[in-house]
């Protein structure tokens, strides 16, 4: 039995600490546990943590997905009740989870209201684009100097994601073709095993994400696809200048929404923008 007074570890803010809300006991006479029981609160204990950190992780990646591939579309509101009702837990994971992703600006909580997916903004966009113009322009031009994407394995890997993306572009696999796109600028990295610039360009960015993928489901079928063309063409043509201008060009897709109204019938496709 537990002394009324005895004494409690404090939870860091961080929650590092596993076992940070086990009781500590005072030892006094008569009331200190046994190590077996002890050890049976510890174990049980590190049990529960353990569980709850996992299933907050799945339902943070579901959700993440989810938002990232516009399953959950800017605005919608999340019910905590109904995800802890589908994946079987209390509420207490969700909570993990969506307190993650307000941190990442994937989520916003509105007391008294709930937990909404954000809106895609337009300024912070326009700032990853930047980032990514910038920094990408420098490696495939640094490749194309020091000689890298001449060979025929590398642009005939570049022509056959291509090709691949136009085939299924044609039966609307967005997802898919959003790999593929993916794949294809990391090429660059990869030959200079320049993989390291990756996390400053975007890829793990929500907001960027969501308004790339929405202009692959939005823009005419045939831009991506002939920019990319053009891409390889002029590496083939050894054309140094028309290479830098094909991919600026490139990078200035994700902060134009004309033509978002096509995969938004009925609304207004600024609803989904700040």
């Amino acid at each position: 039995m537990m002394n009324k007074n005895a004494n409690t570890t404090k939870v860091p803010p961080d929650g590092s600490h596993a076992a940070s809300h086990i009781v500590s006991y005072t030892h006094t006479q008569g009331n200190a546990p046994s190590a077996d029981t002890a050890d049976t609160v510890f174990s049980e204990d590190l049990a529960n943590t353990a569980a709850s950190v996992s299933m907050a992780d799945t339902i943070y990646h579901y959700l993440w997905t989810q938002i990232a591939y516009l399953q959950l579309l800017p605005g919608v509101k999340l019910s905590e009740a109904g995800l802890a009702r589908d994946f079987g837990c209390s509420r207490i994971p969700v909570r993990e989870a969506v307190q993650r992703l307000v941190k990442e600006g994937a989520l916003r909580v509105e007391p008294q209201r709930g937990s909404f997916v954000t809106h895609i903004d337009l300024e912070a966009l326009e700032r990853t684009r930047y980032i990514r113009e910038v920094l990408e322009t420098r490696i495939v031009l640094d490749d194309f100097d020091k000689g890298l994407l001449f060979s025929i394995p590398v642009i005939s890997l570049l022509k056959s994601l291509v090709d691949r993306q136009e085939d299924l572009i044609k039966v609307n696999d967005y997802e898919e073709v959003f790999h593929l796109d993916t794949e294809f600028h990391r090429t660059f990295y990869t030959i200079d095993q320049k993989e390291f610039v990756l996390p400053y360009t975007g890829g793990n960015d929500i907001n960027y994400l969501r308004a790339r993928l929405l202009t692959l489901k939005s823009e005419q079928k045939d831009i991506m696809i002939r920019q990319h063309r053009e891409i390889i063409y002029n590496i083939d043509q050894k054309n140094r200048e028309g290479l830098r201008q094909a991919l600026i060009c490139h990078y200035a897709n994700v902060t134009s929404i004309k033509g978002y109204q096509q995969w938004i019938p009925g609304q207004e496709a600024s609803e989904y923008f700040i």
